[in-house]
C-alpha cells in the first residue's frame, strides 16, 4: 500500500516472504539490507550481476548497468538488478534463492 511520506511515495517491496518498504528514489537492494534481508550482492552498482531478482508483480524502473550482469533478453523476461530498480509501486520478488 503507497504511503507519502513528504513527497516521497513509500511502497511495500515483498521478497519471497518478507515485506520492506522503500521510497520511490532508494534501490530496492538498499531497502532489503535496511531490514537484514539475506540478499547477496557485490558491486552495489549494476556490474557484478549477483543482486539478480525476478519482478513478479508491479511497477518499477530499472537504472544503468551493465549487459553482461543484465541482458535486455532478461529485462523483458521481468529479471533486474536490485540495486538498480526502483519501485513506481508495490513489488513481488523473487530472489534467485527463493
Amino acid at each position: 500500500m503507497k504511503a507519502i511520506t513528504g513527497k516521497r511515495p513509500i511502497y511495500e517491496i515483498t521478497f519471497d516472504q518478507e515485506t520492506v518498504s522503500c521510497s520511490i528514489d532508494s534501490p530496492i537492494l538498499a531497502a532489503a539490507r535496511s531490514r537484514f534481508l539475506k540478499l547477496p550482492y557485490g558491486c552495489f552498482n549494476g556490474g557484478c550481476g549477483m543482486c539478480k531478482v525476478q519482478i513478479i508483480a508491479g511497477d518499477y524502473e530499472i537504472g544503468l548497468s551493465s549487459k553482461a550482469a543484465l541482458s535486455d533478453y532478461e529485462r523483458e523476461k521481468g529479471y533486474a538488478l536490485a540495486c538498480k530498480t526502483y519501485p513506481l509501486s508495490d513489488l513481488m520478488v523473487r530472489t534467485m534463492e527463493g
